[in-house]
């Protein structure tokens, strides 16, 4: 088996991915660190370059695109969205594992990508699941941000992306954000062993040598 490098985490929108990958992030002991993708949308204010996304023109972003430096890309509401090949290796030589929040199509871009080049054993895949699709729905009209034909259109992109689930490594039903923020976590423990022993190993090592 191969060294576990990746992260990916998807589920359809409403699921609670951003609200269970606070108490990812919270347990420093885990040493995620969430990629950063690149966008050619502008930035909303308070957004920052390089924090909230890489900004960059749509010329640049074409340019990277025929030069294969994006693991994954997709267009939204007219704007691209994409992974850099060197956003992950950034967070890989700070000591941290690149954690994806992404959706679905640009997740099975990714496994179809590592699939190519026979290096699946260094992704690990997860897709948060709801425990119902009228469930989901309740809680994306509990959120009163959008309209009634937005949530009809998200519910049947939810659909379709339910039933890519199988494709990923790990499917972990969010019935409550707790008890999924727990699994998930056993779920990296297991996979990144080796990550967390050469981490051990390296601070037991500086605490020799201070």
């Amino acid at each position: 088996m191969g060294k576990r490098k990746l992260i990916i985490f998807t589920g359809p929108s409403g699921v609670g991915k951003g609200t269970l990958e606070k108490y990812l992030f919270a347990n420093s002991r885990l040493k995620l660190k969430l990629s950063v993708s690149a966008t050619t949308r502008k930035p909303r204010e308070g957004e920052v370059d390089g924090v909230h996304y890489y900004f960059i023109s749509r010329d640049t972003f074409d340019a990277c695109l025929a030069d294969g430096k994006f693991i994954e890309y997709s267009l939204h509401f007219d704007n691209y969205y994409g992974t850099l090949h060197s956003e992950i290796e950034h967070i890989s030589k700070q000591g941290k594992i690149p954690f994806l929040e992404i959706e679905t199509n640009g997740a099975m871009q990714i496994v179809d990508f590592y699939k190519k080049h026979n290096k699946l054993d260094e992704i690990v895949s997860i897709f948060l699941m709801p425990p119902s699709l009228k469930e989901l729905e309740k809680r994306i009209i509990t959120r009163n941000t959008e309209s009634p034909e937005t949530i009809s259109k998200r519910m049947e992109k939810a659909k379709e992306e339910i039933g890519y689930a199988s494709m990923f490594d790990y499917v972990v039903t969010n019935n409550s954000i707790k008890v999924a923020a727990d699994e998930v976590k056993a779920i990296i423990k297991k996979e990144f062993k080796d990550f967390f022993e050469q981490n051990k190993h390296k601070t037991q090592e500086i605490g020799r040598t201070s």
